[in-house]
């Protein structure tokens, strides 16, 4: 069995996200319908990295992730998309729980 991702408090640990939130950016965990286990990381300008929480993946393995993607974004501009397929000319539209589900809308 792999070993679980642990998350700690120590100097460093996440430290791109940290700086990303410092900076006044923001990342989300959860639902963005209609994919579930997703994990975004925007800076106030553009979207860095959106993350698929992989099948038995801890919340602190997606954490640690979320925190690499941000890195490579920041690094060489290059951002980690899971969530959108770049062969298909579609995106997602977010629902709105009062509406129903989400609805697919081609990119313009």
């Amino acid at each position: 069995m792999a070993a679980e991702a642990t998350l700690t408090s120590s100097e460093g640990a996440l430290a791109h996200i940290e700086a990303l939130i410092s900076a006044g950016g923001q990342i989300m965990l959860g639902t963005i319908a209609p994919v579930h286990g997703a994990a975004v990381a925007h800076d106030g300008h553009k979207t860095l990295a959106m993350l698929r929480r992989h099948p038995n993946e801890s919340a602190a393995s997606l954490l640690n992730r979320l925190d690499a993607a941000i890195a490579t974004a920041q690094t060489t501009g290059a951002r980690v998309d899971e969530i959108n397929d770049a062969t298909r000319d579609e995106r997602y539209a977010i629902a709105n729980p009062a509406l129903g589900p989400a609805v697919n809308a081609a990119r313009r």
